[in-house]
C-alpha cells in the first residue's frame, strides 16, 4: 500500500522519539566485509517513520522496514499466504468472529510478557489514533480479549479477508501506548538501536524474538540516494545490499559473480490520477484524452531502458484476485486525444501541474518527465513537480494535487485492497482514506461494498472485476506500468528475498 503521512495525538510522541534515536555512526569503508556480524544495506530514501510515530506514511517501503520490528496475530509468507505469527491457531465460531490464540511464552523486546490486553490495545489503538496500519480494520466493529491468551475480533459484516489485513496490526505494550514511547518495544526479530533521520538507523537483535535469531546480530542502514553510488559501494565491498534496483543496473550487475541480484513486476501498480471534481480534470473528456496520448510501452522503453516491464491495463496487476482480463488494453490514440481535448474546450492547448515523488518509486521522476514529453504531443503543457515523497504524500493528503504520480502495492493479493481505499467515497473511517482523485460514484460505492459483503472467494472475485471495469470506465487513473522491483546483494549473504523485494532481513546470513 501506501502513502500519506498519518498523524497521533501527543507532542510526548515526537519528544520520545528524539530521546530514543540517536544519531547513526557514519560508515566506515570496507567495513561490509571485516564485521561478519554485520549487514551493511544502502538504502535510495530513508523510511517516513517508525510505527507508530506520527510522521510514518502508509507506504509499502516503510512497513517493509517496519516488520523487522514489530508483528501482528498473522503474517505473509513469501508467496502471500497466511500464517501464523503471535497466534497460534485461531477459530472462527461464526461467519463475523474470530477468536485468537497467542503463542504461549511471547515477550516484548523489553522482555515484558506479550498479552491478549497488548493486541487488544494494540488494535484499538490503530483505528483510535488514526495510526498508519488503520486501514487493515475498516471491518472490525468490536476486539475483546476472553482471558490472558485469547482475543476475539468480531467484524460487522462477513469480511472474508480480514486475516489478509491483520499482519499489519502490529502489537505493542499496552503501557507503551499508554505512555506514547517511540519508539515501543516490539515482537520483530531487530529492534531500532539508533537512527539519524534523513542518513541512516541502526537495527539490532531482539534477545527475546519467538522464532530462530536473524542471521546477523547488527544491520546498518545509510541513505545513499544515487543510484550510482549505491552501486559503486556493493561492488565494491562496502555495502552488503542494496534497493531501487532498476532493470537497468541489474543487467550490469549480474555480470558480477560477487553480487546477487533479485528481481521481479512485484504487485505495485504505477498510474496517473486525476481529481476527477477540479477543471480540468472534472472534464471525461479531458481524462480520456490524457489516457489516449499516453505510449505506455515507449514511456517503459524510455525510463527502464529497454528492460522488459510488464505494462498496466488496470490498478492491479495479473495475479491479483479481482484482475479482470477481459478488460482491454488503454489504446494510443493521438488525433483522437487532440479533437476530444478542442471539444473540451482546449484547442489551443492546455497547461496542467504534474506532481510526483522524486525518491518513492523506481524510475518515478524519469517517468513524470516522459509523461509531460508525452503529453506535449497533444498540446498539453505539464509543469513537473517533483518531490521528496515525504512532501509530495503529505501534498496528497492535503488534497492539494489535481494530477499525480502514484503507486499502489496490492500485499493483501486481492484488488478490494486498492478500490476500497483508492475509490470507494469516503466514509468518514478507513473506506476512501486513500482516494486522492475524489472518486465518488453510486455505482462503483456499491461493488465495493458488494464485495465485501461476499461469503465467498467466487462471488468476491466476480464482483471485484465489475468494479474494475467501471473504474476504467470513470477513468479516474491512468495505468501505467507495473513497478519492476529489485535488490542486489553480495553473493557471501544467502537471502530469499519476499514478493516485492521488501527488506525483511531476519532470514539473511552468512552463505556457506
Amino acid at each position: 500500500m501506501r502513502r500519506g503521512a498519518r498523524r497521533v495525538p501527543g507532542a510526548a510522541l515526537v519528544a520520545a522519539l528524539a530521546v530514543a534515536c540517536t544519531a547513526t555512526p557514519p560508515a566506515e569503508p570496507g567495513a561490509a566485509s571485516r564485521r561478519p556480524n554485520t549487514l551493511k544495506v544502502a538504502l535510495r530514501a530513508d523510511v517516513t517513520g517508525f510505527f507508530p510515530s506520527p510522521s510514518m506514511a502508509n507506504e509499502g517501503f516503510s512497513f517493509g522496514i517496519n516488520f523487522n520490528l514489530f508483528e501482528g496475530l498473522v503474517s505473509f509468507d513469501h508467496q502471500l499466504r497466511i500464517h501464523p505469527a503471535l497466534a497460534e491457531r485461531w477459530e472462527t465460531p461464526d461467519e463475523r468472529t474470530f477468536v485468537f490464540t497467542l503463542r504461549p511464552g511471547l515477550r516484548f523486546s523489553d522482555g515484558t510478557p506479550v498479552t491478549a490486553r497488548d493486541v487488544a490495545a494494540s488494535l484499538r489503538a490503530a483505528t483510535e489514533r488514526r495510526w498508519a496500519n488503520r486501514e487493515a480494520f475498516q471491518a472490525v466493529t468490536s476486539i475483546e480479549t476472553l482471558d490472558e491468551q485469547q482475543v476475539q475480533l468480531r467484524s460487522g459484516l462477513p469480511y472474508i479477508v480480514l486475516l489478509s489485513r491483520l499482519p499489519r496490526g502490529f502489537v505493542l505494550p499496552e503501557a507503551a501506548i499508554e505512555q506514547g514511547i517511540v519508539p515501543p518495544p516490539g515482537t520483530g526479530p531487530y529492534v531500532l538501536a539508533s537512527r539519524d533521520p534523513g542518513r541512516g538507523f541502526v537495527f539490532e537483535r531482539n534477545r527475546h524474538y519467538r522464532g530462530a535469531a536473524p542471521g546477523f546480530s547488527r544491520v546498518e542502514f545509510e541513505v545513499v540516494p544515487e543510484a550510482a553510488e549505491r552501486e559503486r559501494r556493493l561492488r565494491a565491498g562496502e555495502v552488503d545490499l542494496i534497493n531501487d534496483v532498476a532493470p537497468e543496473m541489474a543487467r550490469r550487475l549480474r555480470a558480477d559473480p560477487a553480487v546477487r541480484v533479485a528481481t521481479g513486476s512485484g504487485t505495485r501498480v504505477l498510474f496517473l490520477g486525476m481529481a476527477v471534481r477540479r477543471a480540468p480534470f472534472s472534464d471525461p473528456r479531458v481524462r480520456e484524452a490524457l489516457e489516449l496520448a499516453i505510449d505506455r510501452a515507449e514511456l517503459a522503453r524510455r525510463v527502464y531502458g529497454g528492460e522488459p516491464v510488464e505494462l498496466a491495463t488496470q490498478v492491479v496487476g495479473r495475479g491479483i484476485v479481482g484482475f479482470d482480463p477481459a478488460l482491454p488494453a488503454p489504446v494510443l490514440d493521438r488525433e483522437r486525444s487532440r479533437a476530444l481535448l478542442a471539444a473540451a474546450g482546449f484547442a489551443g492547448g492546455l497547461e496542467v501541474t504534474l506532481d510526483g515523488s522524486s525518491n518513492r518509486y523506481v524510475g518515478d521522476e524519469a517517468i513524470l518527465h516522459e509523461v509531460a514529453r508525452q503529453l506535449a504531443l497533444v498540446g498539453v503543457r505539464v509543469k513537473v513537480n517533483a518531490a521528496d515523497k515525504a512532501d509530495f504524500f503529505a501534498r496528497l493528503d492535503r488534497r492539494e494535487s489535481a494530477f499525480h504520480l502514484l503507486g499502489w502495492a496490492v500485499e493483501t493479493g486481492e484488488a478490494g485492497d486498492a478500490l476500497e481505499y483508492l475509490f470507494r467515497t469516503p466514509d468518514g473511517g478507513v473506506l476512501g482514506t486513500e482516494n486522492t482523485t475524489g472518486t465518488s460514484d453510486p455505482d462503483l460505492d456499491r461493488l465495493i461494498d458488494e464485495a465485501a459483503r461476499a461469503t465467498s472467494i467466487e462471488a468476491r472475485t466476480a464482483t471485484l472485476m465489475q468494479a474494475m471495469r467501471r473504474v476504467a470506465a470513470l477513468r479516474p487513473v491512468v495505468p501505467l506500468v507495473v513497478q519492476p522491483e529489485g535488490v542486489a546483494f553480495a553473493a557471501r549473504i544467502a537471502w530469499q528475498p519476499p514478493l516485492g523485494n521488501a527488506l525483511e532481513l531476519a532470514t539473511a546470513r552468512l552463505a556457506r
